[in-house]
């Protein structure tokens, strides 16, 4: 039989190559079973009634072993003597019934077909070597020496599709069943298109349960871990007693497309999984037609790691061997062989980043220029292409080969009109990579002086936040990553990510504080996590078919609005010590039906749950009474913020309803689309948006008054609904009082308490080494500039290039912008630019206006040792490292006779290669200092290895010095660094 093996691929057009080899068997493959012992394939072919047998060595059909018709099932024995192979042969009368057992001796070649007196679904060995034969009335138990048949068990209401099927018909749309083994073989799991069931092997025990499945659970294939805790059955993944853990978000349900494979030693599973609508390789666009892919997911929560492209669909069961390196699938030509263990060596391109974010400000209209690395993660040369189609953006080298550095630059005056965020979006593409690349999101901030808050980039999909009410802290949900971002609320860093389930929705905190709770929109667990330690907890299982995607906790109830896998959707109640929901009967004296788009919010005192539809209902949960009290319709429709006060006063989009619902007043539309909104005492505080590339508005609200207050122009928009999450909640108060965090287009913007004060011009007062506090900078150094009303707020940045604005500020020194690394009402941390020397001017602007000139001369060189380290107890330690240990030195840690340290300070000047402004040194080349210094130890000039830049540091330079067997001894040497006119010493103590 003529075969085609294909590794890698090209394919033409835009698309690149495939990963994978195909193997045409000349029919429909049904089913396969892997046996690595003679270094073969079987491979059902269904409609030609035959096992074709694929050698493994030459991925070619070499022999066919011809049996009954319509083997739809197969599967061999643990020693590999017997094949038992499952014929379909469930004919409309008045033909006569062909469902029968063919058994195969491997060894004898001897074959044996037994008649069966209903349609067989599937068969499957178990550690005992007795073959588990599910049929569709019975659980079967079969001995295949013997030929005997023990009824485990019986089925009810499983239908099989009768012979003949009309054309176009395939045969897991025909048989509709599938079964996977555990590699353990302890257990076998199936599904069909009514049951799904769990045999234990060694109890002999079947467990069954129907269930119901809109899309169909399909592609129709199950494969199980290897010590059979956890399966996957169609789109769904299931834990062994059958809760749905997570399901692959929007599946097509199509029965004969698609396939996956376990690999839980890994943790990961490869699956082909087809959309309900296609979906492209970035965020920003999608395909006319939908390219198979294979994507790689985490098997907790189904997070996608990569896509890979195939060359042709996967059509059923797959297997991985026993080394785990390359996975056997049916696909639609027959079979399909993806060494996965050799992904590393397939040529792949990826973005070092996921955002480029180019921040115009006050103090720099330059075009901005930013880099990003491609590579491929094997280390391979790979070509790549990148392109766009936003005007202003230009991309050099816009092609090439990995590694390279990619340069992206914005000409500011292509988005002079903006005063929000534009985000674009950069294509990658490749003709040899055979992953998808996912596209770089470009945001591109015009903000004029007048915008309030201080944008912190988050990528990703963000779709809630909530400022923890009792520590100083809020987190973030990240939908694409299945993702709690934690931050720290002083800093503004992401301090930690707590994972969820797949497709997160909304998060709430139980009454006490003590919980967070995540529901989801593709998972029937609601996940918790303990807040002290932020670890999680058990999940909390929901109804079979519900999915938790709102949650409010009161002070009586913990409540949770659930899309259900049928035509009543419901809210569900929360047992937190039994870590379980249910569904009440009613609502009190209302029908327990609500939309499928409700959303929930507790009051902070506990007393009530709000829920909103956007079909324009509200409904009200009193605490005390534990019951819904009051349900209206007064609106068509209802989409954008909702909240509840202390103060028995609700909102939902632009309309505060009183303690009965009742409509009494609409804000004003100021700003566009409601998108956030908070009660904090008696006022409110609102966020609303024109569009994504608006600035958006943040406004009080009084609410005895019911008027808006004040509307402030925001850095950037604040997210607004989409179509099946219409209602946005992104905006809260942060627990200290300190500043407010809005979701925003980049990530989040933090805006200060009183951002619509009026506020006074800054005033600079002194500017000093960032390392020691020492009077003398030099170019390229991290300086403090000291003053007051610097800023509106803390905000510190780890972005690389070092942003020239931070918060609400910017700094130039002889009108050249300034990197700032950290911003506050009276400090600021910044790197002097590289250009300046001599004499200079330094110039704040803020929301309140320009500062004072302030006079500062910055020298040649200007060496000062960071006072940063910390050991033990002890902080302030100057950072002088001992080269053997890696360590600090100290009293308890000296510098030893005839060893290398390691000094890390700053101001050592200009280097060579000279190194842009804001950007972090790197190691190829080194940037050496053009004026070496002089580092002396007790009066004994060192040896110098190194001077200059600290390799991936910003502002940091190192220097590596060694010190002689004669150098002097004792607990307060003094060492020194002399550059020019300007020395800096410390003591450190010498020992031999």
């Amino acid at each position: 039989m003529a075969v085609t093996v294909v590794l890698v691929t090209m394919a033409p057009g835009a698309r690149g190559a495939t990963f994978g080899s195909v193997v045409p068997i000349g029919g429909h493959a049904a089913d396969i079973a892997l046996d690595e012992t003679r270094g073969v394939l079987y491979v059902a072919n269904f409609g030609a009634g035959r096992i074709d047998v694929v050698t493994l060595a030459k991925r070619a059909v070499a022999t066919s072993i011809h049996v009954a018709p319509f083997p739809g099932s197969i599967s061999l024995s643990p020693d590999g003597r017997f094949l038992v192979v499952a014929h379909f042969g469930n004919f409309q009368a008045p033909s006569s019934s062909a469902n029968a057992l063919t058994v195969i001796d491997l060894v004898s070649q001897g074959q044996q077909t037994l008649m069966l007196g209903d349609p067989p679904l599937g068969v499957a060995f178990g550690v005992d070597g007795f073959a588990l034969v599910v049929t569709t009335t019975q659980f079967l138990r079969f001995d295949p020496l013997s030929g005997a048949f023990q009824v485990l068990d019986t089925i009810a209401g499983v239908t099989a599709k009768t012979l003949p099927v009309p054309p176009a018909n395939f045969p897991p749309q025909i048989v509709a069943a599938s079964l996977g083994v555990s590699a353990d073989g302890s257990r076998v799991y199936g599904l069909t298109d009514t049951i799904r069931f769990r045999y234990d092997v060694m109890s002999q025990t079947v467990y069954s349960a129907g269930y119901t499945a809109n899309p169909p659970q399909g592609p129709r294939v199950v494969s199980v871990s290897r010590n059979g805790s956890y399966f996957t059955a169609g789109w769904g993944l299931f834990d062994a007693s059958g809760h749905l853990l997570s399901e692959f978000p929007n599946p097509s349900g199509k029965l004969n497309v698609g396939s996956h494979a376990i690999d839980s030693v890994a943790g990961l599973i490869y699956a082909q999984i087809p959309q309900a609508q296609p979906q492209g390789s970035g965020t920003s666009s999608a395909p006319a037609v939908q390219l198979p892919v294979l994507m790689i997911v985490d098997a907790d929560n189904l997070t996608v790691r990569e896509q890979l492209q195939l060359p042709e669909n996967l059509a059923g069961k797959s297997l991985l061997n026993s080394a785990r390196d390359t996975m056997y699938a049916v696909s639609d030509s027959g079979v399909m062989i993806l060494p996965v263990g050799s992904l590393a060596s397939a040529h792949r391109i990826a973005a070092s980043q996921e955002d480029v974010i180019f921040r115009g400000n006050l103090c720099d209209r330059h075009a901005a220029t930013q880099d990003v690395v491609i590579t491929d993660p094997g280390g391979g040369a790979t070509d790549f292409n990148i392109s766009t189609g936003t005007a202003g953006i230009s991309i050099s080298p816009a092609s090439g080969i990995t590694p390279a550095t990619v340069h992206i630059s914005v000409d500011p005056r292509s988005f002079a009109n903006q005063r929000g965020t534009v985000t674009a979006w950069l294509q990658i593409s490749s003709r040899a990579a055979v992953n998808l690349a996912a596209d770089i999101r470009v945001l591109i901030n015009n903000r004029g002086p007048e915008q309030r808050g201080s944008v912190v980039d988050v990528p990703g999909k963000l779709v809630d936040v909530l400022a923890d009410p009792s520590r100083d802290r809020f987190y973030i949900l990240r939908q694409d990553k299945n993702q709690v971002l934690v931050f720290d609320s002083t800093s503004y860093q992401q301090i930690a990510t707590l994972r969820t389930a797949n497709t997160p929705t909304q998060m709430a905190f139980t009454f006490d504080r003590s919980t967070l709770l995540v529901g989801h929109d593709n998972s029937q667990l609601a996940y918790a996590y303990d807040l002290s330690t932020l670890t999680p907890l058990g999940p909390i299982y929901f109804p079979p078919g519900h999915y938790p995607r709102s949650i409010a906790s009161s002070g009586n109830a913990t409540l949770a609005a659930s899309r259900v896998a049928g035509p009543v959707h419901t809210i569900d109640r929360i047992d937190l010590l039994a870590r379980q929901a249910h569904t009440p009967l009613t609502l009190g004296m209302y029908e327990n039906s609500v939309n499928v788009n409700t959303v929930l919010t507790a009051s902070a005192n506990g007393a009530f749950i709000l829920a909103a539809m956007p079909d324009g209902t509200v409904m009200l949960y009193d605490a005390s009474a534990d019951s819904f009290i009051a349900a209206r319709q007064d609106f068509a429709a209802l989409s954008g913020a909702y909240a509840a006060s202390n103060y028995d006063s609700f909102i939902v989009d632009n309309h505060l309803l009183n303690a009965s619902l009742v409509p009494v007043a609409v804000l004003d539309n100021v700003g566009g689309s409601s998108s956030g909104f908070i009660f904090v005492d008696q006022t409110g505080y609102r966020t609303t948006a024109a569009d994504a590339q608006s600035p958006g508005v943040m406004q009080r609200v009084n609410m005895s008054l019911a008027a808006g207050v004040n509307p402030t122009a925001m850095a950037e928009a604040p997210l607004v609904g989409q179509p099946g999450a219409v209602f946005t909640r992104t905006l809260d108060a942060l627990y200290s009082r300190s500043a407010f965090i809005s979701l925003t287009v980049s990530g989040f913007t933090a805006i200060a308490w009183n951002y619509d004060a009026s506020v006074a011009p800054p005033n600079l007062q002194t500017v000093v080494s960032a390392a020691d506090g020492s009077s003398a900078v030099a170019p390229g150094g991290l300086v403090t500039v000291w003053g007051s009303q610097l800023s509106p707020m803390n905000i510190a940045t780890s972005e690389i290039p070092v942003p020239t604005a931070l918060g609400e500020s910017c700094l130039t020194v002889n009108g050249v912008p300034v990197p700032m690394l950290f911003a506050s009402p009276n400090q600021i941390n910044a790197q002097l630019p590289v250009e300046v020397e001599g004499a200079a001017t330094m110039v704040l602007h803020t929301p309140g206006g320009t500062s004072n000139d302030l006079d500062v001369t910055i020298v040649a060189a200007a060496p000062s040792v960071f006072r940063s380290g910390v050991a033990g107890p002890h902080n302030g330690i100057a950072t002088v490292v001992r080269a053997k240990n890696n360590q600090l030195v100290t009293p308890s840690n000296p510098i030893h006779r005839g060893e290398a340290i390691v000094i890390y300070a700053t101001g050592l000047g200009r280097t060579l290669p000279s190194l842009a402004t804001g950007f972090a040194a790197s190691t190829n080349p080194l940037p050496v200092v053009i004026e070496q210094p002089d580092v002396s130890l007790g009066g004994l000039s060192l040896p110098l290895y190194y001077a200059g830049l600290a390799p991936g540091e910003v502002g940091v330079y190192q220097i590596n010095a060694l010190v002689p067997g004669w150098a002097p001894a004792g607990m307060q040497v003094p060492l020194t660094i002399t550059q020019g006119s300007v020395s800096t010493t410390l003591t450190v103590r010498v020992i031999d």
